[in-house]
């Protein structure tokens, strides 16, 4: 996740200033091969390699797939397409962990990383036999002079604050409170680092790895908000309504993973009527707005979830809540392509993807220290009098019933679901502001942008008057 979440900037520029194709194949060949050094890893130290190879890969794959989609795809026909390829990252990101879960009990824990190797490999041969773009004057230049524009210093900066953020997110949830020193320092570290690289971003210019010209665009900055706090909900709910079902409903993790199944399809079907809304009708902000408001209404019923609770109700919640976000979460995508010109879409797909992994990163931390400090408020409230509070948190949503006798059970499962109903209502306020964001992407329309593109005789994706596009179509 943290290197996943620090270049993705860095890609942005990537694929700016050189070949989309072979960007994207290299990409996907760090993937595979971070993927194949987890498998194979013997040891803690391989794996974390591993995972920070398949993590740099990941950032670039993500970001290209969109890109590719804008040089693939006639703009008309785009809001479909990006709602598809944002499904499928969507899902996998949702899905994966739980797959991840059947994985280990019924095989080993390497098939989550050997699971990638064929499919990734289908991809790269899919993309070298059909992926053809015409050579763009952008990737004029020699490689170095091109490299000595991607900010390196910039990258350097903004990983550093990554990875003091991570670290002390990682520590509040291993039993640091955040008035400890060391908290602080890391907190105060990633501020101080923060501020420094605004002020190199805003020092470089046009050459930032985030121009500010692209950030200080109204809809941009709006559509990296509502990215941030709806992938934010996203992860967080994906997170603890598995838990929820295991440790209070007591099902197994496969079992919880079907329980999700009205979650990822809902998702799946509304984010797909929100792309054939926008091409329709050629807006993007009135999915994005209503949708956060529905999907906020879901996240205030999902604090009610007790056990108790019947299936029609817990469904109900679940749907409700996909529903919305489901028609909200790819419009931040297609409306920084209605006001970016094409060469400049890379680098706000690239701010809006950052924001958005970033969200989820934070929130999903968030999420789990609220949820263990509630468990550790209630052993210091004596409420669960001669159990180990921290052996439950470590034993797990499932295991943690092998440690508690049958007369304390009913108390453990109350107070277990009273700590997952505080990690849920973490999401309602980011609902809102996701809504309240949404509010500022400007109003421009895709069909009215194609007539004035078709009328100017350019394919740019830009108002004003730019140079002609020179992608590949479908």
């Amino acid at each position: 996740m943290l290197t996943s979440c620090a270049f993705q900037p860095v890609f942005g520029r990537i694929f700016m200033l050189y070949s989309v194709k072979w960007s994207y194949l290299t990409a996907m060949i760090l993937f595979e091969l971070g993927s194949l050094l987890c498998g194979l890893a013997p040891n803690s130290a391989t794996l974390i390699v591993g995972r920070a190879i398949a993590g740099f890969g990941s950032a670039g794959i993500l970001i290209g797939s969109f890109i590719i989609v804008t040089m693939a795809v006639p703009l008309q026909k785009r809001p479909v397409f990006t709602s598809v390829v944002g499904l499928m990252f969507g899902v996998g990101a949702s899905v994966g962990p739980l797959l991840g879960g059947v994985f280990t009990d019924l095989v080993t824990w390497r098939w989550c990383f050997y699971i990638n190797l064929p499919l990734g490999g289908v991809t790269i041969i899919c993309l070298i036999l059909f992926f053809n773009p015409q050579k763009s004057n952008r990737n004029a230049g020699t490689f170095f002079d091109r490299f000595k524009d991607l900010d390196i210093v910039g990258n350097i900066l903004i990983l550093g604050a990554f990875i003091m953020l991570f670290l002390a997110l990682e520590h509040t949830t291993r039993g640091f409170s955040w008035n400890h020193p060391l908290i602080i320092w890391l907190l105060a570290g990633c501020g101080i680092t923060a501020i420094i690289f605004m002020v190199w971003q805003w020092a470089k210019g046009d050459a930032a790895l985030i121009p500010p010209r692209i950030i200080e665009q109204r809809t941009v900055a709006a559509s990296c908000g509502t990215a941030f706090m709806i992938y934010a909900i996203l992860i967080n709910m994906t997170f603890f309504l598995p838990i929820w079902f295991q440790a209070v409903k007591n099902d197994t993790a496969m079992r919880s993973g079907v329980h999700m199944v009205p979650f990822f399809v809902t998702q799946s079907v509304f984010s797909l009527i929100a792309g054939g809304i926008v091409s329709k009708t050629g807006y993007a902000t009135p999915p994005a707005v209503i949708g956060s408001a529905i999907g906020t209404v879901g996240l205030g019923l999902l604090t009610l979830l007790k056990p108790g609770t019947g299936t029609a109700q817990w469904v109900g919640y679940e749907v409700l809540t996909s529903a919305g976000f489901g028609l909200s979460i790819q419009q931040c995508f297609t409306a920084v392509q209605t006001v970016l010109s094409e060469e400049d879409v890379a680098l706000g797909t690239a701010a809006v993807s950052a924001a958005q992994s970033l969200g989820g990163a934070i929130f999903v931390s968030v999420g789990n220290s609220v949820f263990q400090h509630q468990l550790l408020k209630a052993a210091d409230a004596n409420l669960l009098p001669g159990v180990d509070i921290k052996q439950v948190i470590e034993a797990g949503a499932t295991a943690f019933r092998d440690l508690i006798s049958a007369e304390q059970l009913p108390a453990m499962i109350r107070v277990y679901n009273k700590a997952i109903q505080a990690a849920l209502i973490i999401p309602i306020p980011l609902g809102i502001l996701a809504t309240l964001i949404a509010c500022f992407i400007e109003f421009r329309s895709v069909k009215k942008l194609i007539k004035t593109n078709e009328e100017s005789g350019t394919c740019s994706t830009e108002l004003s008057d730019q140079r002609p596009g020179t992608s590949a179509r479908i």
